[in-house]
C-alpha cells in the first residue's frame, strides 16, 4: 500500500483555499495585488536593487576581510567564527535587511568561507529589518517620530546580538563541512564582476517581488473577513508580511503601536521566511533561526521597554495619540542609487576588485586601435 502523500495534499488544499478566495474576495485580492506591486516599484526594487549589487562585489573582493573589523570581535569572540568575512556579511546584513542577508550570507557559505552551522549562526543574528526601513518608514512615516524609530532599530540590533549568543550555546556543534562546491581560493580573490552582480540581483529581486506581492494579496484578502483595524487584524498581517503589520501595528492606540511594530519587525513574517528560503542554499536549514525568532521577540520588547525610558523624548512620542501616516519612499533610496552608480563608474575606469582592466577600458582601446 502507497503511503499518502500528506505535504503534496496540504499544499493542493491551500491552493483549493487560496482559489476560493479569489472568487469570494475579487476586490481585496486586486487590491492586494495593486499594493504588493506598488510596493515594489517604490520602495523593494529601488531600496533593494543597488543594495544587491554592491554588497555581491564587496563580499566577492578583498575588502570583504576587513570592512567588517568593527564588528569581527563579537563575531570571533561571540559565534567564534574566525574568517572575517563573517563579519562584513553582518554589517552588510545590518544595513540592507533579510534579503541582502540571506544573499550575502549564502554567497560566502557557497565561497567556501563559511560551515553550515556558522552560515545559520549569522542568520539568526542578521536576519532582520535595514535602518532605513525601521528609522525612516516605520518611524517618521508610521509612527511620525525619529527617536522612536531609532530605539526600535537599536532594541532589535541589540536582540540580534543577544539571540546569536544564545543560538550557539543551544545549536549542536558539527564537522567543519564546508559548501560542496567552494572554489579554490585564487579563483575567489579575483571576485566578480559588474555583469554576473547585476544578473544575480535581478534574479534576486524577481523571488523577493514575487512573494511580497503573494503575500499582499493574501493579507488583503484574509484581512477583509475581520475588522479593518485592531489587534487582531495586526497580528494576522504581522505574521504575513512585515511591512502590513507596521501599518496594521500603527493603527493601534498609544504605545501599543510602537511595541506592537517592534514586535511585527522582530517576528519577520511568513513572507521573509520563504525570501530567505528562496536566496539560501538548500543546505542551510532554517530550524535555528526560526526557533530563536520567539526569544528574539522577548528581547527586543524587553530591550524597547528599557530604551524609551532611556532616551529623552522617547516615551512622550510612544504616548501620544495622533500620528500622521503618509505613504511615500524612504530618503536612501537615491543615496543607494546614486552609491550604485559611483561604483559601476569606478569599475569602468578599471577598480575592479581583482586589480584586471575592465571590459570598458578593453572597448575602448580597441576602438582606438581602429582608428588609428
Amino acid at each position: 500500500m502507497k503511503k499518502f502523500p500528506l505535504r503534496a495534499a496540504a499544499g493542493g488544499v491551500c491552493a483549493l483555499a487560496m482559489l476560493a478566495l479569489l472568487f469570494a474576495r475579487p476586490f481585496a485580492c486586486i487590491e492586494g495585488i495593486r499594493a504588493g506591486l506598488a510596493s515594489c516599484t517604490e520602495q523593494v526594487i529601488p531600496a533593494l536593487f543597488p543594495f544587491f549589487v554592491v554588497s555581491s562585489i564587496i563580499a566577492a573582493s578583498p575588502l570583504a576581510k576587513v570592512l567588517g573589523a568593527a564588528v569581527w570581535p563579537y563575531t570571533r569572540f561571540g559565534l567564534g567564527i574566525r574568517d572575517s568575512r563573517a563579519a562584513t556579511a553582518l554589517l552588510l546584513a545590518w544595513l540592507g535587511g533579510f534579503a541582502v542577508a540571506a544573499r550575502v550570507i549564502g554567497q560566502i557559505y557557497a565561497g567556501g568561507a563559511l560551515t553550515r552551522r556558522q552560515a545559520q549562526l549569522l542568520l539568526v543574528c542578521g536576519v532582520g529589518s535595514g535602518p532605513a526601513f525601521v528609522v525612516n518608514t516605520v518611524g517618521c512615516l508610521l509612527l511620525g517620530s525619529l527617536r522612536l524609530g531609532w530605539c526600535i532599530f537599536a532594541a532589535l540590533l541589540l536582540a540580534n546580538l543577544a539571540a546569536g549568543l544564545l543560538a550557539r550555546a543551544a545549536l549542536a556543534s558539527e564537522p567543519e563541512t564546508l559548501a560542496k562546491s567552494a572554489p579554490c581560493p585564487e579563483d575567489a580573490a579575483q571576485g566578480i564582476s559588474l555583469v554576473s552582480a547585476v544578473q544575480g540581483a535581478v534574479q534576486s529581486m524577481l523571488a523577493v517581488c514575487g512573494f511580497v506581492t503573494f503575500f499582499s494579496f493574501l493579507n488583503h484578502a484574509l484581512g477583509s473577513f475581520l475588522p479593518a483595524s485592531g489587534p487582531v487584524r495586526a497580528a494576522l498581517a504581522a505574521l504575513l508580511e512585515v511591512t502590513g503589520g507596521c501599518i496594521q501595528a500603527s493603527h493601534l492606540e498609544d504605545a501599543a503601536a510602537v511595541y506592537g511594530c517592534c514586535a511585527a519587525l522582530s517576528i519577520q513574517s511568513l513572507s521573509v521566511f520563504l525570501q530567505v528560503r528562496a536566496l539560501l542554499d538548500r543546505d542551510i536549514s532554517l530550524l535555528p533561526l526560526a526557533a530563536a525568532r520567539p526569544v528574539h521577540l522577548v528581547l527586543s520588547l524587553g530591550a524597547l521597554r528599557l530604551l524609551l525610558g532611556l532616551v529623552p523624548g522617547a516615551a512622550a512620542a510612544a504616548a501620544a495619540g495622533e500620528r500622521l501616516i503618509v505613504q511615500s519612499r524612504t530618503a536612501p533610496d537615491a543615496a543607494l542609487v546614486l552609491f550604485a552608480l559611483c561604483c559601476a563608474a569606478l569599475y569602468g575606469l578599471g577598480f575592479t576588485s581583482g586589480g584586471q582592466k575592465s571590459i570598458m577600458n578593453e572597448n575602448h582601446k580597441r576602438r582606438r586601435r581602429r582608428v588609428s
